[in-house]
């Protein structure tokens, strides 16, 4: 299996995801960012996208997959911890009758 391989098929899985997969031989690291993944815990995420590759870790083909899932929102707040959303902040109003 090759990383393109497991790119291909999260790809297939979910369309929308960027995907980023290292490794060699039957031991690999991916990192899967996806909007479809909102909602869904941590633990969830996991099964899922293990689960794609179910017969190839059954068969030793795949020894070792980790992965990394995270919402487009998730991966902007692990890179910018202290940014704030400005959305979520009252408008700034300007009082004109001071100076």
């Amino acid at each position: 299996m090759t990383p393109e391989d497991i790119v291909a098929r999260i790809r297939t899985a979910l369309p929308d995801a960027q995907v980023e997969a290292a490794g060699a031989d039957c031991s690999f690291e991916v990192l899967v960012v996806s909007s479809q993944l909102q909602g869904q815990s941590t633990l969830a995420r996991q099964r899922s996208l293990l689960g794609l590759f179910a017969a190839e870790l059954g068969s030793g083909e795949l020894h070792a997959l980790s992965v990394r899932a995270r919402t487009p929102a998730e991966l902007q707040a692990a890179k910018h911890p202290n940014l704030i959303d400005l959305g979520t902040l009252p408008p700034i109003v300007a009082d004109a009758t001071r100076t």
